[in-house]
Formats: C-alpha cells, sequence, structure tokens
C-alpha cells in the first residue's frame, strides 16, 4: 500500500504503528469516546420499495408506476448526497473528534448539519505535503471540524483514494492519532471506489487498536469485500458479526449476491433462510439477483427455492418493479 512524497517507502499501518496509532487497552478506552455509534440499518428506512435498496415488504400496487417516475439518482443529485449509503448508518447526535496527546475535543454539530453547512468544500484534486494541509486547515473557518469535512467532500466528489491517504498520513504524523469516525470515512471512500486491498488494511488497523467495531463499519467492511475476488473474507466477517450481533441487511444481502455472482447458489440460499429466520427483510434487489444469477439453471432444488421465493411475494402480496418482473420472465423462458 505505497504512499507518496516522503512517505512513499512506508506502507500505510507501518506510518501508524510509527506514529502510535496502537495504543494499550487503558488508551484504548479513552479513544473509543471519540468514535461513532452506529446503529442497525434496519431501524433507519430512506427509500421506497421500489429502489434497487428497497424492503420487500407489502405495497399499494396503484403506487408503483409513480415510484418507480423518480429515479434514485435523481433524489440523490437533488439532495447533494453523493454518498455511499452505508455513510447513513451514523447517527445524528453529537460528534466528538480525538485531538492531538490529550482530551478530546466536542463539537456539537450532527453529520447532516456538517455536510449541509460546508456542501461546497472542494477537496484538493491531487494528494498535499504537511504544509499544505496546514495552509488548509488554518484558513478554513471551523479546524476543529476540517478533517471531517474534507473526508465527506471527498466521499461526494469521489476524490481519488491517494488524497484522502495523503490527509491521514498528515493528520498521524500530526497528533499521533486518528479517531474512529475518520477511518469509517476513508473506509467509505475505500468501499465506494472498490479498493479491496485498502479496505483489508483499514480492517487490520480497527481489529488491533478498537476494542469494538461497530455495525455500520462491519457493513461497509463486508459491501466492500463481497465486490472483489476477495469476497470469501467477506464470509468470514459476517461470521465474526454473528458472534456479537445480529447481522445488518446489507451485512447478509452484499454475501448473498457475492455467492450468486460465483455460482454457489447453495450458499446463497442458505444465507437467505438464515436472514429470514432472523427476521432480517430482504431487498426486492436481492430477491431479483437470485433469478438473474440461476438463468439457465436446471437443478430442481434451485428451481424449487425461486418457487419459494414467488409464493413469498404472492402471499404477502409484494408487487415486483419492472425490472424484476423481466427477470422473472427471463428465468421462466
Amino acid at each position: 500500500m505505497a504512499l507518496f512524497s516522503q512517505t512513499s517507502q512506508q506502507g500505510f499501518q507501518a506510518l501508524l504503528w510509527k506514529c502510535h496509532m496502537f495504543w494499550p487497552v487503558s488508551r484504548c478506552r479513552q479513544l473509543f469516546a471519540a468514535s461513532f455509534s452506529i446503529p442497525n440499518r434496519e431501524k433507519i428506512n430512506y427509500f421506497s420499495f421500489m429502489t434497487s435498496s428497497s424492503t420487500a415488504l407489502p405495497v399499494d400496487p396503484k403506487e408503483t408506476d409513480a415510484l418507480l417516475t423518480k429515479k434514485r439518482s435523481e433524489i440523490d443529485c437533488k439532495e447533494g448526497k453523493g454518498w455511499d449509503e452505508e455513510t447513513k448508518e451514523i447517527p445524528e447526535g453529537k460528534v466528538h473528534f480525538s485531538s492531538s496527546v490529550g482530551a478530546a475535543k466536542k463539537w456539537s454539530m450532527s453529520p447532516v448539519q456538517l455536510r449541509h453547512k460546508f456542501s461546497n468544500v472542494q477537496p484538493p484534486e491531487k494528494p498535499l505535503q504537511a504544509e499544505e494541509w496546514n495552509k488548509l486547515r488554518e484558513d478554513f473557518q471551523s479546524p476543529e471540524v476540517f478533517e471531517e469535512v474534507m473526508l465527506n467532500s471527498m466521499i461526494r466528489c469521489n476524490s481519488p483514494i491517494d488524497v484522502a491517504k495523503s490527509l491521514l498520513t498528515h493528520l498521524a504524523k500530526r497528533n499521533g492519532d486518528i479517531a474512529y469516525n475518520l477511518l469509517v470515512k476513508y473506509l467509505t471512500l475505500c468501499v465506494q471506489q472498490g479498493q479491496a486491498s485498502e479496505i483489508c488494511d483499514v480492517y487490520d488497523i480497527m481489529k488491533v487498536r478498537f476494542k469494538i467495531i461497530e455495525s455500520g463499519a462491519y457493513s461497509l467492511l463486508i459491501k466492500g469485500l463481497s465486490n472483489s475476488d476477495q469476497w470469501r473474507m467477506a464470509l468470514t466477517l459476517l461470521e465474526e458479526v454473528k458472534k456479537i450481533m445480529i447481522p445488518s441487511r446489507t451485512c447478509y444481502q452484499s454475501c448473498i449476491k457475492a455467492a450468486s455472482r460465483h455460482q454457489e447458489m447453495k450458499l446463497a440460499f442458505e444465507l437467505y433462510d438464515e436472514m429470514s429466520a432472523k427476521d432480517v427483510v430482504p431487498t426486492l434487489d436481492v430477491l431479483q439477483s437470485f433469478f438473474d444469477f440461476s438463468r439457465g439453471m436446471k437443478d430442481a432444488e434451485l428451481q424449487k427455492e425461486l418457487f419459494g421465493i414467488l409464493l413469498y411475494l404472492r402471499e404477502n402480496q409484494i408487487y415486483p418493479h419492472r425490472t424484476f418482473m423481466r427477470s422473472i420472465k427471463l428465468w421462466f423462458e
């Protein structure tokens, strides 16, 4: 994981070790106060069932066409989001930021308020040196939230990963400390860009430094890895999550899609059955994926499972959207 400029010969993890990123347990406990609390995404409902991340719950069929006319991309553009949806798992409570070498500074502004207040901030187009980051921070109207705002803008603009890495490198050298929430934001950018090796590195850092990795971070890790050639590591992380909590819908569905893409339909349905047994409601998106990836397969047991999904839709009066209906039609053909 090569860095640039003066740290080109060091890996990101090596730099963090050098900057005393990994503290004893007593220090880690102090740092936990500086991390976000990330709830289960099942508690938050952002989109109607007609979107790709929709929940397979009963709806009024008369509303179907109306909902289809408003694309999610249009909604995102109007609201100025540009975020990976996993960032929405971060709560709207007060945010605590770690400071250099001592106590933490508190900034009582929610993530949503930060995004709206500083929505026009543009990130650099290339990695900066320490002096350049210092100058930007000094000129910023709220220096205490500079790194938070800058990483938000990088996610929004999908900045090159090296730009974000240069900011964290500078922060680690200056403070010897990077807060949990900033690592989560860097992880969000890595997932957004499919940077599998970076995702693994962030996981290794979190695993050593923090006693607890929260639900939102696990969802990001699993989502990112499941879309890469290291998708089986996502299954390993899912097992890890099961030991401490009920996995989120994103965790299950990311693994289901990964298994389906690699034609491991038996594994995909095992995860689906496990998900349903825990009352984690699937989205229409993941149900559609079963039909998409099973096309052309003649296995009797697989066909039985797919007819089971159709029965589930009928019994719950769930009306598939047009793309889902097309997938079902193509599967029958």
